[in-house]
């Protein structure tokens, strides 16, 4: 607990406003080293905004910097009634589609029982697939012979499920199912009751398996799904039904429809391949915005540009605290605006007649940010589509602009190396240093304090004995200079 002071009661000085002022002065180097450390925690917020920014530029360039990102197409239709389709990147085109039989894996149900629990189904066989199982005291309930069925799956390509068709008394059904289109198996059981005789566990094949067929622009397509990719570069079909016929054909026992002599004829559903140029356009325009947050950001410090940092009351109703001035002059953000200044400047060496992104109706601004000429762009789009995807995209061995972007982004803001995380290692490393300085200072200014005070109390007390003296010594003269005169 402190001690209690009474301030100049002897000398009449105000000790603690004295001491407070001194500890004022000696306290400065302290007060420096806690600035610092504002300072520093400032600076850092300053690169933790730049690389927000940087990494939303990253996303933009990310979403350029392949040529299916870039060769975005948009398909179209002329019915959806048997296929929809979806295109990453595929060239323009126009394709005649058929549907004639979808893929479907075989399915073989039991007859029902009354439990899926209760052990009902006597001691035997099994067999599924060439593989059988032994039916016991185990496992002949309907689960138990399903779970030993899955057991085996890996091997028989086979999988047993368990289905209630609700109709209360034998509703319990084992369904087996096929692991593809592919797969055609056997089941059958040798099942008896505890007397021998045998029990009745039938199975029927409801869907035999078989692979999708599809005729595209005349030639035949199979599948083992429904969804059918790599035919048409950059397109999936999702088949959904058999394309309507306009003609029945002439029946052929054992054959397939499409195969017979005579076959029937199908409705053909017309798929066009465009380019989206909309998509590529919204996506351009979004790497110009985010170019442009960062350029912005960097010459909201420099007065000369114009960039404003918003106003006291702009952050109050949430604007942003733009901390660029903080490292006005910075090399590491002198940096990243040359860097990417000279990526957006370069000059990309493919066959199409687009070399550099100012061909696109992109140009580039007095404080570093850039503009899109909205009709440049679709004029270049419209002259050499192909010319603008290699641009961006690159081609072959070529890097395109986004691709140089991007690989100069991902190295700008690793999580390791990038340059927030250096800027962090270097603040960590900043504070330590700090606070180690603060820690040997703070001891030493407490201990002058206690000295000053330690001496003013010492000057209290002199003073105070002095007084006691000092009255000590006019009683007595008082008293001497009384009997002298004769007064009392």
């Amino acid at each position: 607990m402190a001690g209690i002071t009474f301030s100049g009661l002897a000398t009449g000085l105000e000790t603690d406003d004295i001491i407070t002022e001194l500890m004022t002065l000696e306290r400065a180097p302290l007060d420096r080293l806690e600035a610092q450390k504002e300072a520093e925690a400032t600076r850092l917020a300053a690169f933790k905004q730049l690389d927000s920014r940087l990494e939303d530029l990253r996303a933009a360039v990310g979403d350029l910097n392949i040529t299916s990102e870039v060769r975005t197409s948009r398909i179209s239709l002329s019915s959806e009634d048997a296929l929809t389709a979806s295109s990453n990147g595929a060239a323009s085109g126009s394709y005649d589609i058929t549907v004639v039989q979808l893929a479907q894996m075989q399915k073989t149900v039991s007859v029902g029982v009354s439990s899926d629990t209760v052990a009902g189904l006597g001691t035997g066989t099994f067999t599924v697939a060439g593989k059988t199982i032994t039916v016991d005291e185990n496992n002949n309930s309907l689960q138990g012979l399903a779970d030993s069925i899955n057991a085996l799956s890996e091997k028989t390509g086979v999988e047993a499920s368990i289905i209630n068709d609700g109709s209360g008394a034998n509703a319990y059904h084992l369904v087996l199912t096929g692991q593809d289109a592919q797969t055609s198996f056997t089941a059958s059981s040798n099942l008896v009751d505890s007397e021998g005789a045998a029990l009745p566990f039938s199975l029927t094949e409801t869907r035999s398996a078989q692979q999708a067929v599809a005729y595209v622009d005349g030639i035949q397509v199979v599948s083992d799904t429904n969804t059918v990719s790599g035919v048409i570069p950059g397109v999936t079909m999702h088949l959904s039904s058999v394309s309507d016929t306009s003609y029945s054909g002439t029946y052929e026992a054992g054959v397939d429809p499409w195969e017979w002599a005579d076959p029937p004829q199908y409705d053909s559903t017309l798929m066009t391949v465009e380019p989206d140029t909309e998509a590529l356009k919204e996506k351009v325009s979004t790497f110009v915005s985010s170019y442009n947050a960062v350029m912005d950001w960097i010459s909201a410090g420099y007065d000369e540009f114009g960039a404003a940092a918003p106003s006291a009351e702009d952050i109050e109703a949430g604007a942003e605290d733009i901390l660029s001035d903080v490292v006005r002059g910075d090399s590491t953000v002198n940096g990243i605006k040359r860097q990417l200044q000279n990526i957006l400047s370069s000059q990309i060496d493919t066959t199409g007649s687009m070399s550099v992104l100012s061909q696109l109706g992109i140009s580039t601004q007095r404080d570093g940010s850039i503009n899109l000429n909205d009709s440049a762009f679709n004029e270049a789009l419209e002259k050499d589509f192909d010319g603008v995807v290699s641009l961006l995209a690159g081609e072959n061995d070529t890097e395109g602009v986004m691709k140089k972007f991007n690989t100069k982004l991902l190295e700008m803001t690793g999580a390791t190396s990038g340059m927030y995380a250096e800027k962090q290692e270097r603040y960590d490393s900043a504070i330590k240093r700090l606070d180690n300085q603060i820690a040997r200072t703070e001891p030493l200014i407490d201990k002058k304090e206690a000295t000053l005070r330690a001496k003013f109390s010492a000057l209290e007390l002199l003073v105070s004995d002095m007084n006691s003296q000092s009255s000590f010594l006019t009683q007595q003269m008082d008293m001497l200079t009384n009997m002298m005169t004769g007064n009392n």
